[in-house]
């Protein structure tokens, strides 16, 4: 009779066990799926991404702007930024 219920035991752990593993293996599956909608936008992203991270060139950042020509950028972005906000 201790042997029945020893192997009784051993079954459930083991259907138990086999039922957890299987809903963790089916919810990673639906993790990991991406449908292929979701994958264009996730590369249009990372292109995205990319074209704004090399927005300035390499030359431009070694080369020394002169302090003239620094003022005029200011002033023209300042300009930019006024348009943009409404006045108060």
């Amino acid at each position: 009779m201790e042997q029945i219920g020893g192997i009784l035991i051993a079954v459930v752990t083991t259907v138990l066990l086999g039922l957890i593993g299987f809903a963790a293996w089916r919810y990673w599956r639906e993790q990991v799926n991406i449908s292929p909608e979701d994958e264009e936008h996730l590369r249009e992203i990372a292109e995205l991404n990319e074209r704004q991270a090399h927005r300035i060139s390499d030359q431009q950042l070694r080369t020394t702007i002169d302090p003239d020509k620094a003022w005029q950028i200011m002033v023209q972005r300042g300009r930019k930024n006024t348009r943009r906000r409404p006045q108060s």
